[in-house]
C-alpha cells in the first residue's frame, strides 16, 4: 500500500465529512511515509530491520505522546493538530533528517474545510453488534478456519470456483480478526484503525492486497493468522 493510497483515502473521508477518519488516515501517509524513506536510507541492512523499525516507531510514539503534554487548553484544529504531530515526528531524529522527511509530507488543505462530526463510534457499534472486540474478533477467527476447512475439501472435491469464494471469505475474515486485535494491542477501543484499513483494501481484498495494509513489521503476524488452504 502506498504513500498515495492513504492520502486519497484521507482526502475522501473528508469529502464525506468525516474529520477524525481523514486526519487518521493522512497520519497514517505520513507513517509510511518514514517507512519509506527508513528503507530507501538503509533499514534493510540492519541486522533486524523489523526490530528497529518497532524499535523507531517507539521513539516517534514517545515523541508525540510528549507533543500532547504539551498543547494549550481549548479546540485545536484538525490541521494544526496533525502538523503539531509532524513536527514531533520529525524532531525524533537527526537534523540531517528533517529536511529529507518533511520535504515528502503531503498537503493537508483538505482537512482546512470539513465540518467536524464523528460517525467512527456508530460503526464500531455497528461491526461488533453486541460483542466485545475479543469476542469478534474469536467469532472471526473461527469463521475463518471453518471456511478454509470447507474450501480445502471443496477444492480435493473439483468444485475449484466454490473453493477458491470460500478461501477469499477465510482471508477476509481472518484479516478483520487481525485488525482488532492490532487494534486492540494499540490502545484503539474504538476500532478506527480497523476501518481505515479495512477501507483500503475494500475493493480490491486479496492476500497480498491485505499484507500491503499493514506495516512490513506486521506482515509476519499477519501471515500467522491466515488459514492455510489445501488444494490438489
Amino acid at each position: 500500500m502506498s504513500v498515495t493510497d492513504f492520502t486519497g483515502l484521507s482526502q475522501r473521508y473528508a469529502e464525506a465529512g468525516d474529520l477524525r477518519m481523514a486526519q487518521l488516515a493522512a497520519w497514517a501517509a505520513d507513517v509510511h511515509t518514514l517507512e519509506e524513506l527508513l528503507w530507501e536510507n538503509g533499514l534493510g541492512h540492519a541486522p533486524d530491520p523489523g526490530a528497529q523499525l518497532a524499535s523507531i516507531g517507539d521513539s516517534v510514539a514517545a515523541s508525540v505522546e510528549e507533543l500532547a503534554r504539551t498543547l494549550p487548553d481549548g479546540p485545536v484544529t484538525a490541521r494544526a493538530l496533525l502538523d503539531a504531530a509532524r513536527e514531533a515526528m520529525v524532531t525524533t531524529f537527526d537534523e540531517s533528517v528533517h529536511g529529507l522527511l518533511s520535504d515528502r509530507l503531503g498537503d493537508l488543505e483538505h482537512l482546512d474545510h470539513v465540518e467536524p462530526r464523528d460517525p467512527a463510534t456508530g460503526r464500531t457499534a455497528e461491526r461488533l453488534d453486541g460483542r466485545t472486540p475479543a469476542e469478534l474478533a474469536a467469532e472471526l477467527r473461527t469463521a475463518a478456519a471453518d471456511c478454509a476447512t470447507m474450501a480445502t475439501l471443496l477444492g480435493v472435491g473439483g468444485e475449484d470456483q466454490a473453493a477458491a469464494r470460500l478461501g477469499r471469505q477465510a482471508d477476509a475474515a481472518a484479516f478483520e480478526a487481525y485488525l482488532v486485535l492490532a487494534a486492540l494491542r494499540s490502545g484503539d477501543h474504538t476500532l478506527a484503525t480497523v476501518d481505515l484499513r479495512w477501507d483500503l483494501v475494500a475493493e480490491q481484498a486479496g492476500r497480498e492486497r491485505f499484507a500491503s495494509a499493514v506495516g512490513s513489521a506486521e506482515h509476519a503476524a499477519l501471515h500467522l493468522v491466515l488459514e492455510p488452504v489445501e488444494t490438489p
